[in-house]
């Protein structure tokens, strides 16, 4: 195993992963590994799936947003070969159902998008009507069933180009089927509603797959945002609207998924916030402002309270440990005219660590937090552990599908015998940023020069 080989299977008790079922059997494997694994003082739990199991959130959002979707009926096709227009018979199919009218407009759209790619006329069309509108030129693109963001970068991308697409629609010659399926006032107002729908969650998607600050921190707040607009939104279009039933499918399925996040008996989520500076425990005031709520900040607050805890016996138990290795140490005698009396000192009440921090002075947002607690490790140095392991769970799962994205870039036609070992380490040293990319290539330029 993996983590046997790096000597870490003890150390592991989170993993953030996707809703395969693969993932869940594997993790129930894992659980049975880690259990045979030996508890040291230093690291005296052991993985747990019901606890440390993290599910991927921009996954959670790709689910939300397919159930809305399907709720919309304007789940995109499998083959982009399902817009094909045949010249002078453009149409869309037709439907009996109810709430169809988004449904309608990404028919239109989608067979737009597909003619202007494939026809030449259309393209050269649209190129010069952009031009003479004194836009920016941008490539149309067909969404894609398993990514939600390809359906919001195709309507934003349209609705950037909605005066060129209409003037050309409006007036062209080329195929005259086309206007029975062109693009009316309707059609638009209906695109904006949805390019407002998705936008709810394109900044959530975009702040919690980064790499290169801590994310978890950010999870409950981020989840509690979308769930709070698909609320006002819904209120602003109307329940039982299309866009109002889209909005209570995400909904439903975002809340289902928060509840599960923060259910556990520690939520990693919500001790990940209160670790952040920047938010500390002040932050659930904002996002739970009314007196219904006080539960559900004291439930979090008690989760902090209880990791708290659980780090302070194990600080306990190796001080214990140093204490007794030290009395071990052959001792000097003592001096017969000592001044040690004179440095005596006198316990003095202080506040709890884990109180004293929920009431520290939270920084600004530009905060680097990992260079804020190598400043404050020494005077919290319990509440420094939790956040060193807590704030280095990322979010989601993006950060290693990356690393393993840019394995491609390693492994190539003309280098393909590399050991999984060497592999390995050349992926790890690429993403830690050990490595550039140009020091590979120049490593490449001079193992090409050796084999010719």
């Amino acid at each position: 195993m993996v983590t046997d080989d790096m000597g870490i299977t003890g150390a592991v008790f989170t993993c953030t992963r996707d809703n395969a079922s693969a993932n869940t059997v594997m993790l129930a494997e894992y659980e049975k590994i880690a259990k045979d694994q030996e508890v040291t003082t230093q690291q005296p739990w052991t993985f747990r799936v019901k606890e440390e199991d993290v599910r991927c959130i921009a996954h959670i959002i790709n689910i939300a947003v397919q159930d809305a979707l399907k709720t919309l009926k304007a789940a995109p096709a499998e083959q982009a070969e399902s817009y094909r227009c045949e010249q002078g018979a453009a149409r869309i199919p037709r439907s009996s159902e109810s709430n169809i009218e988004v449904m309608n407009t990404l028919g239109k759209l989608r067979r737009h998008i597909y003619v202007f790619q494939n026809r030449r006329q259309w393209k050269d069309a649209l190129q010069r009507q952009t031009v003479a509108a004194g836009l920016k030129k941008l490539q149309l693109s067909l969404d894609m069933p398993v990514r939600w963001n390809s359906t919001y970068e195709m309507v934003s991308t349209v609705i950037k180009l909605q005066t060129p697409i209409t003037a050309i629609c409006a007036t062209q010659q080329m195929d005259l089927s086309m206007r029975d399926i062109a693009l009316t006032p309707e059609d638009w107002i209906t695109l904006y509603a949805l390019q407002n729908f998705f936008y709810i969650f394109v900044k959530p998607s975009q702040k919690l797959q980064a790499s290169s600050y801590p994310t978890l921190s950010f999870a409950i707040p981020q989840y509690l945002k979308m769930i709070n607009k698909l609320k006002a939104l819904q209120k602003e279009v109307g329940i039982s609207s299309t866009i109002g039933l889209a909005c209570i499918a995400a909904y439903n399925k975002l809340n289902d998924y928060y509840t599960l996040a923060t259910n556990h008996r520690w939520s990693h989520s919500g001790v990940a916030t209160i670790c952040d500076p920047r938010m500390n425990l002040n932050v659930f005031n904002s996002l739970w402002p009314s007196g219904t709520e006080e539960v559900k900040r004291n439930r979090v607050k008690q989760q902090f309270h209880d990791v708290f805890n659980q780090y302070r016996d194990r600080e306990y138990y190796l001080e214990e440990e140093k204490r007794d290795a030290e009395a071990d140490l052959p001792q000097l005698p003592m001096e017969p005219d000592s001044d040690d009396d004179l440095y005596i000192s006198h316990s003095i009440y202080q506040e709890p660590e884990w109180k004293r921090w929920l009431v520290e002075p939270r920084p600004g947002p530009a905060t680097d937090i990992l260079k804020y607690w190598a400043a404050k490790q020494y005077q919290y140095p319990i509440i420094a552990a939790i956040a060193r392991d807590h704030l280095a769970i990322p979010a989601t799962s993006a950060p290693s599908e990356r690393v393993f994205s840019n394995g491609a870039d390693i492994l190539t036609k003309k280098r393909n015998r590399l050991s999984p070992e060497t592999l390995r380490y050349l992926l790890c040293l690429r993403d830690w940023g050990h490595i550039l990319d140009t020091e590979e290539s120049e490593a490449e330029d001079a193992d090409d020069e050796r084999e010719e």
